[in-house]
């Protein structure tokens, strides 16, 4: 859906601004408005082009949040939306590359088209290089900082990645802006992405926020107030424009009407890369600098009625035909797989077996079409992250116990979380953070002896494994079953073990305070009272004569 939407707009837009010095769009608003001739007046065509491009796109900052609020991410409805947000933010490129040469073009008053495809073959060599280059070279330098399990050194280099883009881009003719946006895409294709978006969330925030408020700022009020009517027209012919052409594609492409009427509505306002191409056409003086006020003016406004324009499309969609939506309600249920994994923290020896048994068919069910739990798993050393994936682990970089984390994951509420990490104060801590943002999540962990079992536990684990404990109990259970003892003896000895294990190592943490807990002793004083023979007694009798 994103090129035609993109295209079809840039077109329609294009010809309200044309011809040159005498365009549709300046006589209808001279007839309703008497507006003045030269308010909405291009020079070129060029010009027109330009416009038209930028006014096709819209604001992903504020899209993408509202349906990560409202849950709509993984529907088809979001999904669609969030394809078109894409195709729109690769347009930007082509866009920045043109605008110098428009620049350019107006200094030496010649043809577009030479310099056009000069310039054209130096951005694929030039940025094909950098964009090839940076792939290899950077993530043999973020796999180096990595190692060093530097939060600090990881978000310098990241900030010094973009810097040096930038720079690269503009020593090639080209924008800032363009290196910028580059550098994501360099970042993005490393293994380490989630990690990184995570880090610089704080930065991301601050800077959309500074963003915004300079833009606001910039709007000329004067021009506002003086040309009202022009702006309330402009601001309806770009919503009602973008809203009837991608309501138009989306059956088009096998979205239901209702689907469509919503994703038009929700991205009929301007966005924030068009404030980038306004600001740099402004800068190179491709536009005349009261129409680009303008034009800023139109998109800041449309920008701000996202969210009615939003409620509009929910009102709207719910009153087209209510049968029709009835039908559609199956495809507008959760992806479980995609927001609703099991997350596995810390991916070594063990977290590698987790995995391997999750993914086998028989743990979902009886099913034999199923392919196991979906799962992710999380790790901070690049060595194995490599290798994993290597292997088909669909595993990430990144520390898995900060929630930052597994919401760029995209995972918004996971079905459990197993953390294997093997440090006492890491799992602590991993356990600790994971509850206070998943009340209502299981989260299981392993434990090295029972102090540290009952510190997980009062983190808030559901379950925690003592893994030498537990290696002692199988070893037993082998040995007692090749010894002639029936399974389910051995199963019910084991729990009692386990059981009382855990309660007089409480007793004992109870008198010692922090002191370190001898694994054994609660192990040598284990008995069996008269009444917990009895029921092992009664236990066996009844196994063996099930087995009978």
């Amino acid at each position: 859906m994103g090129l035609p939407q993109v295209l079809l707009s840039t077109l329609a837009f294009t010809a309200f601004e044309l011809p040159p010095n005498g365009a549709i769009g300046t006589k209808i608003l001279q007839f309703l408005f008497n507006s003045r001739p030269d308010l909405v007046n291009i020079r070129s065509i060029d010009e027109a082009i330009v416009i038209g491009a930028a006014l096709s796109l819209s604001s992903s900052a504020f899209v993408l949040q509202l349906l990560a609020e409202k849950g709509e991410l993984p529907t088809r409805f979001g999904s669609a939306t969030l394809g078109i947000l894409l195709l729109q933010d690769i347009a930007v490129v082509p866009l920045l590359v043109i605008l110098p040469v428009l620049e350019s073009q107006n200094i030496v008053e010649q043809s577009v088209w030479p310099i056009l495809l000069a310039e054209s073959l130096k951005a694929l060599g030039g940025l094909g290089i950098l964009s090839l280059g940076g792939k290899y070279l950077m993530r043999r330098v973020f796999e180096f900082v990595a190692e060093s399990r530097s939060s600090e050194a990881f978000v310098a280099l990241c900030l010094l990645t973009v810097a040096g883009t930038s720079l690269i881009t503009q020593q090639l003719g080209f924008s800032d802006t363009l290196g910028a946006f580059l550098a994501g895409a360099i970042l993005a294709e490393t293994n380490f992405r989630t990690q990184i978006e995570a880090d610089i969330r704080p930065f991301r925030g601050l800077l959309l926020g500074l963003f915004f408020v300079t833009t606001g700022t910039s709007i000329d009020m004067q021009l506002l107030i003086r040309e009202w009517p022009n702006v309330l027209s402009l601001l309806g012919g770009l919503i009602a424009i973008k809203t009837l052409i991608i309501t138009a594609i989306g059956p088009r492409v096998g979205l239901t009407l209702q689907e469509s009427v919503r994703i038009g509505l929700l991205l009929s306002q301007g966005g924030e890369f068009g404030f980038v191409v306004f600001s740099l056409a402004n800068r190179l003086g491709v536009l005349p600098l009261e129409l680009n006020k303008l034009l800023i003016i139109v998109v800041v406004l449309s920008m701000a009625l996202t969210p009615l324009l939003n409620e509009v499309g929910r009102r709207v969609a719910g009153i087209i035909d209510e049968s029709a939506e009835e039908k559609e309600k199956p495809a507008e249920m959760r992806n479980y797989g995609a927001t609703e994994p099991i997350v596995i923290v810390g991916f070594g020896e063990m977290g590698q077996i987790l995995a391997k048994f999750l993914s086998a068919p028989l743990s979902f069910g009886l099913d034999q079409d199923a392919e196991g739990w979906p799962y992710v798993a999380f790790d901070l050393n690049p060595a194995v992250v490599k290798s994993a994936r290597k292997s088909g682990f669909p595993v990430l970089y990144g520390d898995g116990s900060r929630p930052a984390v597994l919401q760029s994951a995209g995972i918004t509420f996971p079905k459990a979380i197993m953390v294997m990490y093997t440090g006492k104060e890491k799992t602590i801590e991993a356990v600790n953070r994971l509850r206070q943002a998943f009340a209502a999540v299981p989260i299981y962990a392993r434990a090295q002896d029972l102090s540290h079992l009952l510190d997980l536990k009062k983190s808030g684990a559901t379950d925690v494994v003592l893994e030498n404990a537990e290696t002692s109990l199988q070893l037993g259970s082998i040995l007692l079953r090749g010894l002639g003892v029936m399974s389910d003896d051995v199963s019910f000895l084991s729990t009692l073990v386990r059981n009382s294990m855990e309660v007089q190592a409480q007793e004992a943490l109870k008198d010692i305070g922090n002191k370190e807990v001898d694994i054994m002793k609660p192990l040598q004083s284990i008995r069996l009272s008269g009444r917990q023979w009895e029921q092992f007694e009664n236990d066996s009798q009844g196994a063996v004569t099930k087995f009978k």
